[in-house]
């Protein structure tokens, strides 16, 4: 069992199982992401412009740093893009031997396990 996941409504964070209101009067993006560090909750990635990631609808999270997941605790084969901050989606190819991902924001490819040797 991971930590709750929320979702972001006016000033305030709802659990985004149920709806039921977890914490009220948080005013800024700033209060919201203290809020979530010091305590066991996880919100919806977003990328650099603030839109939040949606896979299949659903709020996407990211868990320890790298794994994505969806509301109902399903993995997600999810990348960052390094240009938007945007989801990025594996697209499959035949001609292509590596992990090609595909940003759905900025239409960015690249390749996620070269992204990380570079860095």
């Amino acid at each position: 069992m991971g930590p709750t996941k929320v979702i972001v409504k006016g000033s305030g964070l709802y659990d985004a199982m149920t709806g039921k209101l977890i914490k009220e009067g948080l005013p800024t993006l700033q209060a919201i992401r203290e809020y979530a560090a010091r305590h066991y909750v996880v919100l919806p990635e977003v990328d650099n412009a603030g839109k939040p990631w949606e896979f299949d609808g659903q709020p996407v999270y990211c868990l320890r740093g790298s794994r994505y997941e969806s509301l109902e605790d399903r993995r997600l084969p999810l990348a960052r893009c390094p240009d938007c901050g945007g989801m990025g989606v594996r697209i499959e190819e035949e001609t292509v031997e590596s992990d090609c991902i595909r940003c759905t924001r900025c239409g960015h490819e690249f390749d996620a396990r070269l992204e990380m040797m570079e860095s």
